[in-house]
C-alpha cells in the first residue's frame, strides 16, 4: 500500500483540476445512458469511472496497471459503487472484460495530446470492446502550435549564460534548450508571435492502431503577426469529449494541469513582422507512457536550429548546426 500511495503525488495534482474533472464528468453525464457499460482505460484513483456510475452505467470496468489501483479501490467503496464498478489492475492487453462497451473513457492526453503515448492503449480497447455504435471520450483531439516568446525561458537561458559565480554553465544552457517543458509559466494570447496551427488531430473513434504507433510529425509555416523575440514553440491540445463538451490547455484558455507545452530554443531570436517561421515536430512513441521529441525552427533564410529529446541525437544535432 505504501507504494500505492507514492504514486499518489501526480494524481492529487490531476484531482484538483476542476477544468478537467469538469468537463470529463459533463461530457459522460450527456453520453453514459442509464444502463451503459462503460471501461475506463487507465483509470488510476477511478474518478472517471465514479462519475461514468454518477451517470448511470449499470457496470464499470475500472482498468489500471499501477499500484494506484488500490486507491482507486478505496475511492470508489468509500463512494458507495463497489457494487458496479470493478478495478481490473494490470495491462489492457491481459484485461479480460467479458461482453462489449458502450462508452470507453480514457484520460490518454499529455501536454499536447500524444507526448504520454496512451493513444494505442485506447484504440486497442476500442477494438476489442467497443459495440457498433459505441462512443469514445474523448473523440477528436487536435495539437496546435505556435510561436512564442516566454519569459520564463528567456530568464533560464539568461542566467545559465551569465557566468553565475564565475561559472561557465553555458552547457547547461545547451542542455536545457533539448528538453521539452510542461511548465505552469505564464504564457498570454500576447506572447504569441504568429496565429496558431494545426499539427494533426486524431479521433479516437476511427484512429488506426498503426496511426497511434506511428511517429506524429508536422512541418509548419508560420507568418510573423508582430515583432519580438522566439523563444519557444507553445504546444496545447483541443478534445472533442463528447455531448458538446470540449476541453483544452491552450494559451489564453483557463489553466489546467497541463499548463504550458513548449519546446524551447538556445537563446532568444529577434523576429520581425511579416517573417516566416518555420517549425518541424516530430514525436516518436517510445516506452510505455513517453515519447521521444525533435523540432527544428527557421526564422527567414536563418540557418535552422535543431532539437532532439534523445541526449545521443541531441548532441550530434548540435555539433553539425550551421553556424
Amino acid at each position: 500500500m505504501a507504494e500505492a500511495y507514492s504514486h499518489l503525488s501526480i494524481h492529487r495534482w490531476m484531482l484538483r483540476d476542476s477544468i478537467r474533472n469538469e468537463a470529463y464528468r459533463v461530457a459522460l453525464a450527456r453520453v453514459v445512458r442509464p444502463g451503459d457499460v462503460v471501461i475506463d482505460v487507465g483509470a488510476g484513483t477511478g474518478i472517471m469511472s465514479i462519475f461514468a456510475a454518477q451517470a448511470g452505467a449499470a457496470k464499470v470496468y475500472a482498468v489500471e496497471r499501477t499500484e494506484i489501483a488500490a486507491v482507486a479501490r478505496r475511492l470508489i467503496e468509500r463512494n458507495g459503487f463497489a457494487d458496479r464498478i470493478e478495478v481490473v489492475e494490470g495491462d489492457l492487453e491481459d484485461a479480460d472484460i467479458p461482453g462489449s462497451a458502450d462508452v470507453i473513457v480514457s484520460e490518454w492526453m499529455g501536454g499536447f495530446g500524444v507526448d504520454e503515448n496512451m493513444l494505442a492503449p485506447v484504440v486497442i480497447a476500442r477494438r476489442r470492446w467497443l459495440r457498433p455504435g459505441g462512443c469514445m471520450v474523448p473523440g477528436a483531439v487536435t495539437a496546435v502550435l505556435a510561436p512564442a516568446f516566454v519569459e520564463a525561458l528567456a530568464e533560464d537561458q539568461r542566467h545559465w549564460r551569465s557566468r553565475p559565480h564565475g561559472v561557465n554553465l553555458d552547457l547547461v544552457a545547451e542542455l536545457t534548450a533539448d528538453e521539452t517543458v510542461m511548465s505552469q509559466c505564464a504564457v498570454d494570447p500576447e506572447d504569441l508571435l504568429a496565429s496558431p496551427q494545426p499539427m494533426w488531430r486524431h479521433d479516437a473513434s476511427t484512429c488506426t492502431l498503426e496511426e497511434a504507433d506511428s511517429p506524429f510529425e508536422a512541418r509548419l509555416s508560420f507568418v510573423a503577426t508582430r515583432a519580438g523575440s522566439l523563444t519557444a514553440l507553445a504546444a496545447w491540445f483541443d478534445a472533442e469529449m463528447g455531448g458538446g463538451v470540449r476541453l483544452t490547455n491552450a494559451v489564453g484558455a483557463p489553466n489546467t494541469h497541463w499548463g504550458r507545452f513548449l519546446f524551447g530554443l538556445d537563446q532568444p531570436h529577434e523576429v520581425r513582422q511579416g517573417s516566416t517561421i518555420t517549425a518541424h515536430i516530430r514525436c516518436d512513441p517510445s516506452a510505455q507512457g513517453g515519447t521521444e521529441t525533435y523540432w527544428a525552427v527557421q526564422i527567414d533564410d536563418e540557418p535552422i536550429e535543431c532539437h532532439d529529446t534523445r541526449p545521443v541525437r541531441a548532441a550530434a544535432l548540435r555539433r553539425s548546426r550551421p553556424a
